[in-house]
C-alpha cells in the first residue's frame, strides 16, 4: 500500500532524480540511434514491398534540401524521442513502485 511507505529521505530523493534523468538521457539516445537505422532501413523495406512509402518519407525528411527545414525537422525528431523517453522512464517508475 502507497500509504505505509515511509517519506523519502532526501539523499535517497536525490539519487533517485539523478538516476531518472541518467536513465531519461541514456534512453533519448538509444531512442534516436534507433530512428536512425530505422530510416536507413526504409530503402530495403521499399524494395521488398514494392511500395514507396519509405522514400516518400524520406524525400519529406529531406525538405527539398533546405537545412534550415532539416534542422527544425531533426530538432522536432529529437524533442519526440526525448518526451517518449520521459513517458517510458516515468512508466518503467510507476512499475517499480507497485512492485517495491
Amino acid at each position: 500500500m502507497p500509504g505505509n511507505r515511509p517519506p523519502p529521505t532526501s539523499a535517497g530523493s536525490l539519487w533517485r532524480t539523478v538516476l531518472k534523468t541518467l536513465c531519461t538521457v541514456g534512453l533519448t539516445a538509444l531512442l534516436i540511434s534507433l530512428l536512425r537505422e530505422g530510416l536507413s532501413l526504409l530503402p530495403w523495406v521499399d524494395r521488398k514491398t514494392g511500395q514507396h512509402v519509405g522514400a516518400s518519407v524520406l524525400q519529406v525528411l529531406a525538405a527539398d534540401g533546405n537545412a534550415s527545414q532539416q534542422q527544425m525537422i531533426a530538432a522536432g525528431l529529437m524533442v519526440l524521442c526525448f518526451l517518449l523517453a520521459i513517458v517510458l522512464v516515468r512508466w518503467g517508475e510507476r512499475l517499480l513502485d507497485r512492485r517495491y
